[in-house]
């Protein structure tokens, strides 16, 4: 079986588990036999969760061959690397004998494999993988040469339909063999999968396969190391839906505004509840964001119109760096209040105002009490005609 297996999600929860049907063997046998006229060196490394371990080095005989046991107590997902592109990865069973051949100098491309079923299972997956991208450095190959073509427009988005068709094809896949792999650990790979720098399935959007991927690896794997920080992932999915379910109720049309409090310019904390008595209008922004920059330009226009009759802005700025929101309020001349506590998206208005992108507002009557979320600002002059 040809064997093309590359990550560019390598630090995920991938890796290893626990085999409690075969917790009698605490060994595997890996057997190679390389085409080569030389000794090599290989080095063997572990997929954890969170890194790469170097754990030991084979070294060949002149025709390539070579023996290797190692005690292991969970099944895994190991590396057997040639050179820093020449490489394979193997899911292995405790009490497996793996058999392994192929050209030493191409392993993702030639190596085969007898006597791991997970290993099969992934030379599958990224097989499928393989050809796909194939299939799109074909189109990229493709768009390169059209680009000076009278026809290039047309050309491009038959192109981007084309690209779209691929990636929908092995997301399709993926789902598939999900399913049809629920106890496997090759499907983590599945699940963790990147298509290029695209992830395949996403945890909000695709949620069923992680959580059913969960239940059935922890029917066969219940105390392992990965697969309870599977299990820890979907229930923080769970608690952030229950926690922006919440949030979304405290932010219904009519209740008050859940409260603010934060530094603004000089240092000086700024309530949001402190504006009672104005209709305000919540801005969540940021300066390193260009359609934010933008919106403030429009604001500017509307402040300056109805500020006078008792409306006011809060703007709540979601920077990193104090110099680039400052720099940012000047040039722009911006005359609202700002405030910010500088932690990004770490920010805990973030979850407070279930913010999942910016620019974000919320309108707010004299009472501080929510009249509309998320307003275009081409309705917000009709909005204000109404509550001043």
């Amino acid at each position: 079986m040809k064997r093309f297996f590359f990550f560019v999600f390598l630090g995920f929860l991938l890796l290893g588990c626990k085999t409690e049907d075969k917790e009698d063997y605490h060994e595997f046998i890996l057997k190679g036999s390389f085409d080569t006229d030389e000794k090599l060196t290989i080095t063997i490394e572990e997929l954890t969760p969170a890194d790469l371990l170097v754990l030991d080095s084979i070294t060949t005989d002149a025709s390539g061959r070579f023996v290797f046991r190692m005690e292991m107590d969970e099944a895994g997902f190991y590396i057997l690397r040639e050179s820093r592109d020449n490489f394979v990865t193997l899911l292995i069973e405790p009490g497996e004998t793996i058999n392994l051949t192929g050209n030493a100098k191409d392993l993702r491309e030639t190596c085969r494999v007898e006597g791991s079923e997970g290993t099969s299972l992934l030379f599958e997956l990224n097989d499928r993988l393989y050809a796909n991208m194939a299939k799109v450095d074909s189109l990229a190959d493709l768009y390169r040469k059209s680009r000076y073509s009278p026809d290039f427009e047309q050309i491009r988005h038959e192109l981007n339909k084309a690209y779209t068709n691929i990636f929908e094809d092995h997301r399709q896949y993926v789902k598939k063999f999900i399913k049809d792999n629920p106890h496997s650990l090759a499907s983590l790979i599945a699940l963790y999968q990147y298509f290029g720098d695209k992830v395949i399935l996403r945890e909000t959007e695709d949620f069923k396969y992680f959580k059913k991927l969960s239940k059935s690896l922890s029917e066969v794997y219940p105390t392992n190391r990965h697969v309870i920080d599977l299990r820890k992932r979907v229930s923080d999915v769970k608690r952030r839906k229950m926690q922006r379910q919440l949030a979304e109720e405290k932010l219904a049309v009519g209740n008050t505004a859940p409260e603010i409090i934060l530094p603004d310019p000089e240092g000086n904390n700024i309530s949001l509840s402190s504006l009672r008595g104005n209709v305000v209008l919540i801005d969540f922004w940021a300066s390193w964001h260009d359609p934010c920059r933008i919106t403030n330009e429009i604001l500017k226009e509307i402040y300056e119109k109805y500020q006078d009759r008792g409306f006011e802005i809060y703007g709540v700025s979601l920077d990193r760096t104090r110099e680039q929101w400052l720099k940012t309020i000047e040039k722009s001349n911006i005359g609202w209040i700002q405030v910010s506590d500088l932690r990004y998206f770490n920010s805990p208005v973030v979850s407070l105002y279930n913010i999942e992108g910016i620019p974000y507002t919320v309108l707010l009557d004299r009472k501080g009490k929510i009249v509309a979320k998320d307003v275009d600002h081409r309705h917000l002059e009709e909005y204000l005609a109404d509550l001043l």
